[in-house]
């Protein structure tokens, strides 16, 4: 296939591990060319730049990026939409790359995405039958990308959804909604460990930072707060403290939660209790789902179709 230009794209700008975020991205010049086969890629740990084959760098990538336990068709979703982003930055579909110092990619998580070489990969995860299990994925999935009209995607993945997950629009409140990051009501992700988490606050602790940001801020001596508004996949949309109402995205950053998908209990007028659900910003594919429909007898290609609404998985020119 041919791959034409993009009308809408998205801007990478925030990731925790397995966690890629975005803004707006502007849509590459015209032009058409064949896949890299290498690709450079910045290691900022090393202050190094490489030149690897795509398919060694996506074993790399798909090794740091989700548990080598997880299901082996989990394991080529992961691949797939690893390599996709890949091959958009090689297109330049994701906004600058002078933080790479020219190299197409870079290793850092909170930019592109993370990688491990093998070596560190079994001194510090797992064993050669892990990194096989790994190689075994991307191998069974060379030169396969994810597309929407003909065009590679912006495969966003995150962690754990909480059992849905979030229209694009509503993490970073752009003007045009992406058609393939919509809400996906997904299956059971409660026995994964990063499904809940549970934080107690004194009323003190939230008044000061509240006031960090919003130094006007009327905040009362005791705790004043509510979720004002949800989303439709059961994440805060807006929620008050005190005279401030902040986004739920906001919320999740100002006190560094594991993700907006919330609830609130007061365990006294000096204390808050915040139980999350899910981890990461909850746009498009969810890690832990991934392998949950895997296990229910999804396919890579079913996984990346249910995440990634109206795409296509199918194989690039060469």
């Amino acid at each position: 296939m041919l791959l034409l230009l993009p009308l809408v794209f998205l801007l990478l700008f925030l990731i925790r591990p397995q966690n890629r975020e975005i803004s707006n991205l502007p849509a590459p010049e015209e032009g058409q060319r064949e896949p890299a086969i290498t690709l450079t890629v910045y290691n900022p740990g090393e202050s190094l730049i490489v030149e690897a084959k795509l398919e060694e760098y996506i074993v790399g990538v798909v090794a740091a990026e989700m548990p080598p336990y997880f299901d082996l068709e989990a394991l080529k979703a992961q691949a797939v939409a690893a390599r996709t982003y890949a091959l958009g930055r090689v297109e330049g579909y994701y906004g600058s790359t002078a933080s790479h110092f020219g190299a197409d990619i870079c290793t850092d998580p909170g930019h592109c995405q993370a990688w491990i070489s093998k070596e560190r990969f079994i001194e510090v995860y797992g064993d050669e039958a892990d990194w096989a299990r790994i190689e075994k994925a991307v191998n069974d999935t060379r030169n396969i990308v994810i597309t929407y009209g003909d065009v590679l995607i912006n495969p966003l993945f995150h962690s754990n959804s909480g059992g849905a997950t979030e229209d694009a629009r509503e993490v970073w409140a752009i003007s045009e909604s992406v058609p393939y990051l919509k809400s996906v009501f997904g299956p059971d992700e409660s026995g994964y460990p990063d499904y809940e988490k549970i934080q107690l606050y004194s009323w003190d602790e939230i008044t000061r930072k509240v006031k960090t940001k919003y130094p006007d801020a009327k905040l009362s001596q005791n705790v004043d707060m509510e979720i004002e508004a949800y989303t439709v996949s059961g994440r805060v949309d807006f929620i008050r403290i005190g005279s401030v109402s902040m986004s739920g995205t906001e919320f999740r950053e100002l006190f560094g939660l594991r993700s907006t998908k919330i609830s609130l209990s007061f365990p006294s007028d000096k204390s808050v209790e915040i139980t999350t659900f899910g981890y990461g910003h909850g746009v498009g594919m969810s890690q832990c789902g991934a392998d949950a429909l895997a296990r229910e007898g999804y396919g890579y290609e079913d996984i990346l179709k249910f995440y990634y609404s109206g795409t296509e998985v199918e194989e690039i020119a060469q």
